[in-house]
């Protein structure tokens, strides 16, 4: 995952290599090394107290945490308060970070934590504290950006260690036990011998995490023009990977927000080249390596340029995203892969992560108990069992090199680019190349069956789940088919049953229970879902909702130094957290300010509409400074005010009939309002008339001559 910090104009990247980084070498030159420096602090120290002298994750309810619960170190779970005023011996905190679907959590977990020497050295100098960054991404944040900045890198498991008040003295990523006991004596003793040193140290972070959430704020944007993002595409699309698709490094994450961008750019300047790269990317990622081939869905990324082999791990924020991205490709293409990758990723994520009650569980692991990957890969026998008589068309159609296996003896399936070249070469139809795979396909499911499934994340976590809502609300779009509208339903009124206590939002629901208060990301996308839902069904419900959910977020998370949000509601630590910059998610701030616009919008809100400009003034000076392909979102709503925006108005009994006619076409710059009845919401009052359903298309609140037919107001729109 590539995350960008930004810090006095520099930007630092996340890597995946697993480094160690042996902050005590620099002790002579501390200062300068970290002088941008984060800070970290916890508001805890720990004790000799009985109850911190063995290992208590097995109370807790996340899976990550539990997988660590018979380790022989005396981890403790994240609680801010039970440690305070508890440690009078000093000791040094060692805070863990990772997530139970991470591949190399597990390996440090095997090689390191589960030693009893390490245990040993932990638990008699160290206060080990284990963190599931899912239920606590606040803390991963800060801690996550510490060792950025320190470092220049970072990843999971994440590890930092910390003074007692909390403040960070090193972080560094995976480490095997010899790497580790290293670090953690080379740590104790410094700690022994120059504790006032590192105290200086620890109080240059303070600030410097301080200062790095602080945003600048002038009420002098830059000018607001069209061609800032002209400019900005111009200068991202060099890094453009125009062979495999995606961009050019070394691995490749599919990263939806961009995807999105880039076609609602393409689509509003009519540029061909641009929508090329988008078509020849989305098909090439929907045949590789990144996707399963025989139960659907998609991995988190591939640890080659070419997509070809995984790391085998599924989210379901990558599978939500996706369902919008293909289904959004679809309406503008027509083409029948984007279709296809629709419905498989929908099978897959009903089928292996759904709920019984309509929420989605987080995560499938990456390994079972072969090791990663077994689940899905096969060796050259089981490859050739399979194929029967058909081994060089299997072979061709699954693109594999049956003399170079790339995972330990081991073959991955990706699919063929071109099946009217299969079908030439072979000498068979398209219904017969359909009947050898499903037969290949059953033989594969035979053998898988007899494996162990990898674990299950069943963590809900409401931002994913309102990601899932809007994912399927874009197929329902697309292909008018109500099983996605049934299922955004009902996976909204999971949010609203189970994540909800007094109108406010938690973050996760384990073992029948919400945990957690939510954080911005929570609101914010819970927020797009119910305004998705509302643009969709008409239903005044989900409009109150996104609108009380908003008037909430505001109220708990507004700062008064700029214009954006904070990502809890009280600061973390020693710091609050300001995150602007759209990654494999958007960022919360870049979705408030799109549902603060069309908020503002519906209701004809200035104050909403205010408070989504200033941000966007705020944000704007990035696409200046050659960063703006990390923020995507944001150029998404800076487009709809760069470029022709129209609101659609269709009042009548037909009226969801026509919006779901009308909405099979990408249209990204228009704001649809339906009802079928007579309402008073500024934009449909007094345009209802009874026995008939009108079209208004309409530009800067002036509204054409209202149309019945969908062809019409299609002209009206795209002209």
């Amino acid at each position: 995952m590539q995350k960008i910090i930004v810090f006095k104009n520099e930007k630092l990247k996340m890597n995946n290599k697993n480094e160690i980084y042996l902050v005590f070498k620099y002790q002579k030159s501390f200062t300068y090394y970290f002088f941008v420096s984060l800070m970290l602090s916890i508001f805890f120290s720990c004790s000799s107290d009985p109850k911190l002298n063995q290992n208590n994750l097995k109370l807790e309810t996340s899976a990550y945490l539990i997988q660590h619960a018979k380790n022989p170190i005396f981890w403790q779970s994240w609680d801010d308060n039970l440690y305070k005023n508890f440690n009078s011996e000093e000791k040094l905190l060692v805070v863990s970070i990772g997530y139970s679907s991470c591949h190399w959590c597990h390996v440090m977990e095997k090689e390191t934590f589960e030693d009893q020497q390490v245990a040993n050295y932990m638990n008699k100098n160290f206060i080990a504290i284990k963190v599931d960054r899912e239920e606590n991404p606040e803390i991963d944040n800060i801690y996550m950006t510490a060792t950025q900045m320190m470092t220049g890198g970072g990843g999971w498991p994440l590890n930092v260690v910390c003074l007692p008040d909390g403040r960070p003295i090193y972080g560094g990523t995976y480490h095997n036990k010899k790497q580790w006991l290293e670090v953690l004596e080379k740590i104790q003793k410094l700690y022994k011998n120059n504790k006032e040193e590192l105290f200086v140290f620890a109080e240059k972070i303070e600030k410097g995490i301080q200062e790095v959430n602080r945003f600048g704020y002038t009420e002098d944007p830059p000018p607001f023009e069209s061609k800032i993002l002209k400019d900005e595409m111009a200068i991202w699309s060099k890094n453009w990977d125009n062979i495999n698709g995606g961009e050019s490094q070394n691995q490749k994450f599919i990263v939806p927000v961009k995807f999105n961008y880039i076609q609602q750019f393409q689509h509003l300047n009519k540029d061909e080249k641009i929508s090329d790269y988008f078509q020849e990317s989305l098909k090439n990622i929907s045949l590789s390596g990144i996707v399963d081939h025989l139960e659907g869905g998609f991995y988190r990324y591939t640890v080659d340029p070419e997509w070809k082999i995984p790391h085998f791990e599924k989210m379901l924020y990558d599978n939500a995203q996706i369902l919008t991205l293909y289904s959004n490709a679809y309406k503008e293409f027509k083409n029948p892969l984007f279709k296809s990758t629709v419905d498989k990723t929908f099978s897959f994520l009903q089928n292996r992560m759904k709920n019984s009650e309509g929420g989605y569980f987080s995560a499938i692991d990456a390994d079972n108990n072969e090791g990663e990957g077994h689940y899905y890969i096969f060796n050259k026998d089981e490859i050739t069992n399979v194929a029967g008589n058909d081994l060089e068309l299997l072979l061709d159609f699954y693109q594999i090199d049956i003399d170079n296996p790339p995972i330990e003896s081991q073959y991955h399936l990706r699919s063929t680019s071109d099946i009217d070249e299969i079908m030439s070469r072979y000498g068979i139809n398209e219904l017969t190349l359909e009947r050898k795979k499903l037969t290949w396909k059953n033989k594969f499911e035979l053998i898988k069956s007899k494996r162990e499934f990898p674990m299950i994340d069943n963590k809900i976590i409401t931002s994913w789940n309102a990601q899932m809502v809007s994912g399927l609300i874009t197929a329902f779009e697309a292909f008018e088919d109500e099983i996605f509208l049934i299922q955004a339903k009902e996976t909204f009124q999971f949010i609203q049953n189970k994540l909800v206590i007094n109108d406010n939002l938690m973050h996760t629901y384990q073992s029948n229970k919400a945990k957690i208060e939510a954080n911005l990301e929570d609101y914010a996308f819970t927020i797009t879902a119910a305004l998705d839902l509302y643009e969709n069904t008409g239903n005044t419900y989900y409009l109150e909702k996104a609108d009380k959910l908003n008037k909430i977020a505001i109220k708990k998370f507004e700062t008064r130094e700029n214009p954006f949000y904070t990502f809890t509601e009280n600061p973390v630590l020693f710091s609050e957290i300001i995150s602007l910059d759209d990654n494999v998610i958007a960022s919360a701030n870049s979705k408030m300010a799109e549902n603060l616009w069309e908020l503002g919008h519906i209701y004809e809100n200035k104050d909403y509409v205010k408070r989504s400009r200033n941000m966007l003034d705020a944000v704007i000076k990035f696409f200046e400074e050659g960063r703006g392909k990390d923020y995507s979102q944001w150029a998404q709503l800076l487009a709809k005010e760069f470029f022709s925006f129209k609101e659609v108005i269709i009042v009548g009994p037909d009226s969801k009939k026509i919006n779901t006619q009308i909405k099979q076409n990408y249209l990204p710059n228009v704001l649809f309002q339906i009802s079928e009845k007579e309402n008073k919401l500024p934009l449909l009052k007094d345009r209802f008339f009874k026995d008939e359903t009108l079209i208004y298309v309409c530009e800067n609140k002036v509204c054409l001559r209202p149309s019945k037919k969908v062809s019409e107001a299609l002209k009206q729109i795209v002209n």
